[in-house]
């Protein structure tokens, strides 16, 4: 495998700075969507227990009690 001197790879990253920083930008736009997607799926999950009478505890001790059996 060659090996870059400094100045090759710090030119190199000079060069493809706007791409990296776009694919960076990209990366946490997604990384926000993918929080807010998991916000808005835990929001409807307790509506939806909120509806049932049953609380978040509830429903994960019942989900282990038939596991275990």
């Amino acid at each position: 495998m060659k090996k870059y001197s400094d100045a090759d790879l710090a030119s190199a990253y000079i060069k493809g700075q706007k791409t990296i920083d776009a694919f960076y930008k990209r990366k946490a736009k997604a990384q926000l969507l993918g929080f807010s997607l998991d916000r808005e799926l835990e929001r409807h999950r307790e509506k939806r227990l909120r509806r049932s009478g049953e609380s978040a505890t509830e429903v994960n001790v019942g989900e282990f009690r038939e596991a275990a059996e």
